[in-house]
């Protein structure tokens, strides 16, 4: 685990002299001695993976009165309980918070 953070601090700083030394990838590459090939492979892996859409689907309620209209449970481990149809409004701006 130390050696890939410490590997992944390297490429960090190297991404960023790349991108200020003002030459182009493949020149940058040159000069430093390193293949084309293994700095995409660094900016791809390091760059942040883009976040999931939360895509929500609208059910019918057919339980009993007193049971839970909705029940989330989210990958972080919050469980979102709500009890009527009326709080349903309420799911989008809640799991905004949550990301």
């Amino acid at each position: 685990m130390m050696q890939t953070e410490s590997k992944q601090q390297v490429w960090s700083a190297r991404m960023h002299e790349q991108a200020v030394s003002g030459l182009g990838i493949k020149a940058w590459c040159v000069r430093e001695g390193l293949t084309e090939t293994t700095f995409h492979y660094w900016r791809k892996r390091l760059s942040v993976p883009a976040q999931p859409a939360t895509s929500l689907i609208a059910l019918p309620f057919v339980g009993q009165p007193g049971k839970h209209a909705l029940q989330l449970e989210t990958p972080h481990g919050y469980v979102i309980r709500i009890a009527s149809l009326e709080q349903l409004g309420w799911v989008k701006g809640l799991l905004e918070v949550l990301r």
